[in-house]
């Protein structure tokens, strides 16, 4: 395979969409999966409803994904749930409120189509929203942060842009589904330990800068904070708070 045009064997992908009440950002995540360079026969969305009350299921249809019910209110049971409904060797994780570029697929195909030993690639994101401070330095900041921490020995991925292959996600035990959040973070620490993971800065991808809700001040000492517990402590970072 190359990104100038794909094979005859392509590897099947799974790509598993937590959502509760994502009926604002759903629909342009999954317009981005349509528009995909990879085969649309060599992959299928999963979205996992945990528990909406607006018109989130609904949406995933019209787009043809399937839809898994997750009911306890949980982003590390619903990203569990959609790996346990994955048929694909690799599973591709994503938000609702993040659009992928056309390539993403094929770019994460080729990774593991070149190295039958990697477990896992990842990325960066972008936001797409929010002020000029946020679009610009805080998306910087991330990026840099990702490869500072890949290039330590502390791969942090985050749920919006990753992909792993089925075998190593099991074998480090799946997403810590008594996280009430982090289980993304949590997972790559857990995987670092079984396979090899690979950090790609052209995977990237848009999401929204909607936590900033939770406030600077906050935002920054947690970060601070959840760094010391990765690097020194090598445990989960602290959970992040809920944002709608």
């Amino acid at each position: 395979m190359s990104l100038s045009g794909t094979g005859s064997s392509e590897i099947f992908i799974s790509v598993v969409i937590p959502t509760h009440n994502e009926e604002r950002y759903l629909g342009e995540c999954l317009e981005a999966l349509q528009r995909q360079t990879y085969p649309q026969s060599a992959f299928e969305v999963i979205v996992v409803d945990n528990a909406s009350t607006d018109a989130t299921p609904m949406i995933a249809r019209e787009f043809r994904a399937v839809v898994v019910p997750e009911p306890r209110i949980s982003i590390g049971r619903a990203r569990q749930r959609g790996a346990e409904a994955a048929q694909g060797e690799i599973i591709a994780s994503t938000d609702a409120d993040t659009v992928v570029p056309p390539d993403w697929l094929e770019r994460i195909a080729l990774h593991f189509e070149r190295d039958d030993e990697l477990g896992a690639v990842f990325g960066p994101f972008y936001y797409h929203d929010g002020t000029v401070f946020e679009r610009v330095f805080l998306s910087h900041l991330n990026i840099r942060a990702m490869a500072a921490l890949h290039a330590l020995g502390r791969s942090c991925f985050c749920g919006n842009n990753y992909a792993v292959r089925k075998e190593p996600f099991w074998r480090a035990g799946g997403c810590n589904v008594s996280l009430p959040a982090g289980e993304d973070v949590d997972l790559s620490l857990r995987l670092s330990k079984v396979t090899r993971i690979a950090f790609d800065s052209s995977l990237a991808v848009r999401t929204s800068a909607r936590r900033r809700g939770e406030g600077y001040g906050r935002i920054l000492w947690r970060t601070g904070r959840s760094a010391l517990r990765v690097i020194l402590l090598r445990r989960p970072p602290d959970p992040l708070p809920v944002i709608r």
